[in-house]
């Protein structure tokens, strides 16, 4: 079944359109509550949603665009697919292309990254797409960019962030627990150092992931996403 996408404005979705949004959350997540999704909602900028042939919401991801210290933060929310749909890249696709729109009204700025993983698979698209990324099991992540990963994570977070995780009051669970990790996965070693950083991550704990946006850190997997509209920088 392959997915179509949309990038809307949070003001142009339809109070259906968040029912179902809510819906969707709610299969996959314990701990979700109407209020609190909104709440979330509210303070992003965009979503980027998903469609099936049928034209109802198979996915979508909340986006929340503002600058930090000089720099254009592409931070991003709520999360899900459902389960039928996950091998569809479509999500993807569509999330660079937005992103490469951001890069473009921003040239004179370096835009980044802010990737908060409660769940391996989150984790696995910043080592899939990108080639520096923060925090990896290929090397350490420099005190420099450390220390601002810890400014902008207090900025953003608060309270709930310590020591490289956010810890919310109020968590959303993976449904799936201690179990979302197949056995086959175990031994992958972007899997291990997820669990080795996020340990209790079937709690609703979060992993604090920063990465720069450009063609030039992009993987061959990401310029692939990105065919046809960066190919002038190839």
């Amino acid at each position: 079944m392959k997915l179509k996408s949309k990038v809307l404005n949070i003001f142009e979705i339809t109070d259906s359109d968040k029912q179902k949004m809510f819906n969707l959350m709610t299969q996959v997540y314990n701990g979700e509550n109407w209020d609190k999704f909104l709440s979330d909602m509210n303070q992003k900028n965009y979503a980027l949603i998903l469609y099936d042939e049928n034209s109802d919401i198979a996915g979508f991801t909340t986006i929340q665009v503002f600058e930090f210290e000089g720099k254009i933060i592409v931070y991003s929310g709520d999360t899900v697919i459902e389960e039928n749909s996950r091998g569809d890249i479509e999500l993807m696709r569509a999330w660079w292309r937005f992103s490469y729109k951001i890069q473009q009204e921003n040239p004179d700025k370096k835009v980044l990254w802010l990737l908060i993983s409660k769940g391996w698979r989150t984790y696995k698209f910043f080592p899939m797409f990108l080639k520096e990324i923060y925090p990896t099991y290929k090397y350490e992540t420099p005190s420099g960019i450390q220390d601002f990963i810890d400014r902008l994570s207090l900025f953003k977070f608060g309270k709930c962030y310590q020591n490289g995780l956010v810890i919310p009051k109020y968590p959303d669970m993976l449904k799936s627990g201690q179990n979302d990790i197949p056995d086959k996965r175990l031994e992958d070693k972007d899997v291990k150092f997820f669990l080795d950083k996020n340990p209790e991550f079937y709690k609703g704990n979060e992993l604090v992931c920063l990465a720069e946006l450009s063609v030039s850190n992009l993987t061959k997997a990401g310029l692939r996403l990105l065919h046809g509209v960066t190919s002038g920088d190839k």
